[in-house]
């Protein structure tokens, strides 16, 4: 019988070329590479904003619970439409521009509510509408990938980014068994950079 499969074997590892990577040996194992998860990660703030109060980076990283990061993926350009009813297309450029929401449980201090409320307030004073300049306003920051052995695989840098929206939950409710910990920060950043870190 195991002469049979390997006659299979070679019959189809000979077939012209086509398709002999689907070959577990050859092709699957890989030598023990694994896939990148997403619970492997680290977002922190490399430069914040100047004139806003910051808990520093330990509590940060400590009460922020998930990342997600909106990267525009489309490829911008124009197309002309030639004699004959061609359609030629030339792409141009990228956006290099988003948005990242930060989900944080924060503590009894508030250090993550005074944060982002302050944030807004330098942004504009609620009472005197007066704010700062842009440039005390800004933060950078980095969103890293891991891998399995907590190693940085890619590196995304956020340059000037600034808050959009930050809900803090200060309702009243009759019955125990709630929290007010949950805040979503928004942010929007102006460009960005990708660094293969194990290239």
């Amino acid at each position: 019988m195991a002469g049979i499969n390997d006659l299979v074997s070679n019959l189809v590892r000979s077939s012209n070329g086509y398709m002999n990577f689907v070959d577990y040996e050859n092709s699957y194992r890989e030598d023990n590479k694994e896939f990148l998860r997403e619970d492997l990660w680290e977002f922190r703030i490399i430069s914040p904003p100047k004139v806003v109060y910051y808990p520093g980076d330990d509590i940060f990283k400590r009460r922020l619970m998930n990342a997600n990061l909106s990267i525009s993926g489309t490829v911008n350009g124009f197309e002309k439409r030639m004699r004959g009813n061609y359609r030629i297309i030339q792409k141009t450029g990228q956006e290099t521009g988003g948005s990242v929401t930060l989900g944080f449980i924060d503590r009894e201090d508030q250090a993550i509510s005074y944060f982002v409320d302050d944030w807004k307030q330098k942004i504009s004073d609620r009472n005197t509408k007066y704010g700062f300049r842009k440039g005390d306003l800004v933060a950078d920051c980095q969103m890293l990938i891991l891998n399995t052995g907590r190693q940085r695989v890619r590196t995304i840098t956020l340059y000037n980014c600034i808050i959009d929206d930050a809900s803090l939950n200060e309702n009243g409710v009759e019955t125990d068994g709630s929290d007010r910990s949950d805040i979503q920060l928004s942010l929007s950043f102006e460009h960005y950079k990708r660094d293969w870190d194990n290239l």
